[in-house]
């Protein structure tokens, strides 16, 4: 805090390499985000999480969205996935998917919850992006943890950009 106020750090660019994952998903809609999410997202660390032998980059993880074409966040759902890094796609885990995070340019932004409860981050570093002359791209963004401690854990939120 400065002179009273909240403060987030800049959004930074980073380039990035593929990222394998493993995980598991749900379909939800913006209205049923904040239950379906969670209850899924427990699911997977509490059981699924250890079943997955070829982890790496433990304890990190990640919850990535895909949304349709022509998503309307009004009434249409969208895919969330809990996921952690994995070596390889291959002998998953019954129930669990895989899901690759291309290698390519992407907006950061690191968001703590607690203290930043008043901002939307997902508004914020789309916002920022229009406003600094790049573009959003794909379908799909993403939350890197280290590690996931719950609804309140600080994460990096990732768009792709051009």
């Amino acid at each position: 805090m400065s002179n009273g106020k909240l403060t987030i750090s800049k959004p930074q660019i980073v380039e990035l390499d593929e990222i394998k994952l493993a995980g598991r998903s749900c379909s939800t809609t913006m209205e049923q985000k904040d239950v379906k999410i969670p209850n899924m997202v427990e699911a997977f660390h509490v059981g699924d999480i250890q079943n997955i032998s070829n982890r790496i980059n433990a304890p990190s993880s990640y919850g990535m969205y895909i949304d349709p074409p022509n998503w309307d966040p009004d009434k249409d759902e969208f895919t969330w996935v809990a996921a952690v890094e994995v070596s390889s796609l291959e002998e998953l885990p019954l129930g669990l998917e895989g899901k690759v995070i291309p290698a390519g340019r992407y907006a950061s932004l690191r968001y703590n919850p607690v203290e930043h409860k008043e901002l939307e981050p997902y508004s914020y570093l789309y916002r920022w992006i229009k406003e600094s002359g790049y573009e959003q791209v794909g379908d799909f963004g993403f939350e890197y943890y280290e590690p996931f401690a719950g609804v309140n854990t600080e994460y990096t939120l990732y768009f792709p950009i051009k």
